[in-house]
């Protein structure tokens, strides 16, 4: 309204050109980040696969990998076959599960490239050798992004056992599913596929 007043000053005041407030319309992204150490190594071939599925369909989509250092692994994705690309993730990744370490390379990389356009996607079962996984990183994840999904290999009636975060990373995402077979996976890759054209 402003500007358009000051536009009319010109014409006695009539509105002849309105002045249009500017939207700036991000287009939405995702990045996944998956849990590739050994305590899910009966999953973790099936979790890169949803990263491949994803970064596949979805051209926006940042890939990550971690079992205590993270790192980004897109360009694999995107260059490799993809039983080559998953051999590589494990091999470079694999290893003893540290969230702390993870959450906080993951700060270091890409916490400020994240929007209200930004879908983030955890693949891991939140176990952490019974160290703090520092989840005020992930509670700033989820203030940045649009939504935080963490998907969680293990049945939910494991969840907070032993080792088990889960019950406190909950707090932190917007939607937390259990994720270990194909008919999941597709339910997931399908709304993420819907919110995306819905943008």
């Amino acid at each position: 309204m402003p500007a358009t007043l000051r536009g009319a000053a010109a014409t006695d005041g009539i509105p002849f050109e309105p002045r249009w407030r500017r939207t700036e319309r991000r287009k939405p992204q995702v990045m996944a980040i998956c849990d590739v150490s050994g305590s899910v190594a009966t999953y973790a071939k099936f979790l890169l696969m949803f990263l491949y599925a994803v970064q596949d369909v979805l051209p926006r989509t940042r890939s990550f990998a971690f079992s205590s250092a993270l790192g980004e692994v897109t360009e694999w994705f995107k260059t490799l076959p993809v039983e080559e690309a998953v051999n590589s993730v494990n091999h470079r990744y694999g290893g003893a599960t540290d969230y702390a370490r993870a959450f906080t390379d993951f700060s270091e990389l890409a916490l400020n490239d994240i929007n209200r356009a930004t879908t983030v996607i955890i693949l891991g079962d939140a176990r952490n050798n019974d160290t703090d996984p520092r989840l005020d990183i992930l509670a700033e994840i989820k203030g940045r992004c649009r939504r935080l999904i963490w998907l969680n290999p293990e049945s939910r009636g494991a969840w907070g056992s032993g080792d088990s975060e889960m019950l406190r990373v909950i707090r932190h995402c917007h939607i937390a599913q259990e994720c270990n077979n194909l008919k999941q996976l597709e339910r997931i890759v399908d709304k993420l596929l819907a919110d995306s054209r819905g943008s």
